[in-house]
């Protein structure tokens, strides 16, 4: 009697062909991964370059919107009196030789905004100092040749310029100017406005972009810089801040 073995399953082995088209398969499956990776990546660096320039546009705006709330105020100062007793009187709400609010109208490096109030209100001034042993605090606001936008108190002795803000390409600035005698209200440049005592609000706009290159962000044609110009096409994030900010401490200017 004859013996035949016969090949079990498991002892069974692919074919050339078969092995070919698993590779090919293997390899497209890779390739895929590696471009889902990939397109997943650049997504992400794009979220995280455009949530850098909204946190560094909410840092500028904050700092000079937290400033221009208190431009001009009056605040409540201790008086003698010869009977003894204390009584407070309000003091007066600008200093005319310390304008508490200014402007210069120009190119990028030169626009600047300056806002003024009284030391006694609040000593803090836009970098944090409380140092000043002027009367005032007096905040300059513009851009630096980094494309930062920095700051510094007028008023204390040695201050230098300080960096609030980065990737900011452009700062522009318009103020809301009343006639009361007409009553109206006319947005005006620094150099057209004809007194800062009448301005009512400022309008602040920044260009802010990215620090780092998204080679696959494109600028949204419909989008615009603060001059009304196209954004550039380098790859960076970019995006267009505008902010009024009523100086509330003038609402007497209106009748």
């Amino acid at each position: 009697m004859s013996m035949h073995k016969h090949a079990t399953p498991s002892q069974c082995g692919y074919t050339l062909p078969e092995l070919l088209i698993g590779m090919a398969l293997s390899l497209l499956v890779i390739a895929a991964a590696t471009s889902a990776y990939g397109t997943s990546k650049q997504t992400w660096n794009a979220m995280a370059a455009a949530d850098a320039v909204h946190a560094n546009a909410r840092v500028a705006l904050r700092n000079i919107r937290e400033q221009a709330h208190m431009a001009g105020a009056a605040y409540l100062k201790p008086a003698s009196n010869s009977d003894g007793n204390l009584t407070f009187d309000i003091s007066s709400s600008e200093d005319t030789g310390q304008a508490a609010l200014a402007g210069v109208n120009g190119t990028k490096n030169v626009e600047s905004l300056t806002l003024g109030h009284w030391h006694a209100l609040d000593a803090t001034d836009c970098q944090g100092n409380t140092g000043s042993t002027h009367t005032s605090v007096r905040n300059d606001y513009k851009l630096n040749t980094n494309k930062e936008l920095s700051c510094k108190d007028l008023n204390l002795t040695n201050s230098t310029y300080q960096a609030l803000a980065e990737g900011v390409e452009d700062f522009q600035l318009r103020y809301a100017e009343v006639n009361p005698s007409t009553q109206t209200l006319q947005w005006k440049t620094a150099n057209q406005v004809t007194d800062m005592t009448h301005v009512l609000a400022i309008e602040v706009c920044l260009r802010v972009a990215s620090i780092s290159t998204v080679h696959n962000t494109k600028p949204n044609a419909s989008l615009k810089g603060c001059q009304d110009e196209a954004l550039p096409t380098d790859g960076r994030v970019r995006r267009t801040f505008k902010r009024v900010m009523t100086l509330r401490n003038r609402d007497e200017v209106m009748p």
